[in-house]
């Protein structure tokens, strides 16, 4: 592959390649050489960690950190359609302030240029941060402020579209696409890595819906998407509220307008799979998608995650199930950490979970979070298989079964089921099968 050199970075930021050391990286409790790394691809972020010291290897096989002024340690944020397989690996100097909420991977150099630990797991252009008209979306927030102009949701979207850079919330105000329609300020659960709402730790990164639209507020917004193009679909729960189906009887009643209006429609939701006697109110009314955010099927390590109130797992698998055996369909969103998500009891529990509930996709997505943080905090440690070895055991041992980024319309009829349970005669069609790109 080239001659690998540990990527480190001065005091005052500026990158610098040792000229010895060789990279190691992080996969949960252990330090190794990372594998198979990949040019950074247009898009990524590159930062340096406070308070972090970069650690490399010696010709002779020792792990040390870097000596002198600097040597401060260097991560790359991906840009949406990368997957994360490797964590940066540093040692604390004393203890510094816990790391802003972003997906750290681990970089190196190789024959002197930047390289990434990540796998291409999303080729969908729709969903390209530097595509050119989303860098006119202001010209759709004028629009939308002169067809909409009572509407709170639209105004909460335009700081999510423009400060936050939200591609979901972009696309409204773009009129294409999945359209993001925020309905909760409130949640069921403390997520260690909750981009919304923080509690003392760490800074949020986004500031959370403060008030509850209306069923008729939410209906709105969503005919107003909706009529742009056939193409186009709505999503309850985003990364700005709590969780969506803590809103029953308002969310029952919008989408019960919005099946009536748009008898075609995909109407989506992003769930916690909290509640699932409210999802199938939600699903009787016309919903026919869903994605489940998922860190561990492992109780101990769910609960010390997601810290829910009021709900476990047993409340995750009958949400996935119910919407399966609607014709649904049915999402996971695996937050994925590595050293944790590709331990052999995460892989089994996974396999076995998507093969019960009749999932149709799995959602690669980078964990953002701190990665001593996180560790410090989360039970039993495990030891993993490589999250390149994990993403090609579960295509393999799960035929027909999508692996992605980005949720797509519903439904789409070219395609067979996946294998597994959860198809039971439903009145909508299948999912699509799919593969990562590895």
């Amino acid at each position: 592959m080239g001659v690998q050199r540990l990527l480190y970075a001065s005091a005052n930021g500026r990158l610098r390649v040792h000229p010895s050391l060789q990279p190691v990286a992080r996969s949960g409790w252990e330090i190794s050489a990372a594998d198979r790394l990949i040019p950074i691809p247009s898009g990524t972020t590159l930062m340096h960690l406070p308070g972090r010291r970069a650690l490399g290897r010696t010709a002779g096989g020792s792990t040390v950190h870097v000596d002198g002024e600097g040597g401060l340690a260097v991560a790359a944020v991906l840009p949406p359609g990368y997957l994360r397989t490797w964590l940066p690996a540093y040692e604390e100097e004393g203890r510094p302030p816990v790391l802003p909420l972003y997906g750290y991977a681990a970089v190196a150099a190789v024959n002197g240029e930047p390289h990434v630990a990540a796998v291409r797991t999303d080729r969908w252009t729709a969903w390209d941060p530097q595509a050119e008209d989303r860098q006119h979306v202001d010209r759709g927030i004028r629009a939308g402020q002169d067809a909409l102009s009572d509407s709170r949701l639209l105004r909460h979207l335009e700081t999510c579209a423009t400060d936050y850079r939200c591609l979901t919330a972009q696309n409204v105000f773009l009129r294409r696409g999945e359209g993001a329609i925020p309905v909760s300020p409130a949640c069921n659960a403390a997520c260690l890595g909750c981009i919304s709402e923080q509690w003392g730790d760490v800074a949020s990164p986004q500031t959370r819906l403060r008030f509850a639209p209306t069923a008729t507020e939410i209906a709105e917004l969503a005919a107003w998407h909706l009529s742009a193009g056939k193409a186009n679909f709505v999503s309850f729960g985003q990364g700005c509220e709590g969780e969506p189906l803590t809103r029953g009887a308002a969310l029952v009643d919008a989408t019960r307008r919005i099946r009536s209006a748009w008898p075609g429609a995909t109407i989506h939701i992003n769930t916690n799979g909290s509640r699932p006697v409210v999802l199938r109110r939600l699903v009787e009314a016309g919903l026919n998608s869903v994605r489940i955010s998922i860190f561990s099927l492992d109780d101990k390590r769910f609960r010390a995650y997601y810290r829910p109130v009021g709900y476990g797992l047993g409340q995750v698998a009958q949400c996935a199930e119910l919407v399966a055996a609607a014709g649904g369909q049915v999402t996971i969103n695996l937050l994925t950490f590595p050293g944790i998500s590709d331990a052999p009891s995460e892989l089994e529990a996974l396999v076995a979970f998507v093969r019960a509930h009749g999932v149709h996709q799995v959602q690669l997505r980078s964990l953002n979070v701190d990665p001593h943080w996180l560790l410090a905090q989360i039970p039993d440690p495990t030891r993993g298989i490589g999250m390149r070895a994990f993403v090609e055991e579960l295509t393999a041992r799960c035929p027909g079964l999508a692996l992605g980024n980005f949720t797509r319309p519903w439904p789409r009829p070219d395609t067979p089921p996946p294998s597994g349970g959860g198809q039971g005669g439903g009145r909508l069609k299948p999912a699509p099968a799919g593969h990562a790109f590895i």
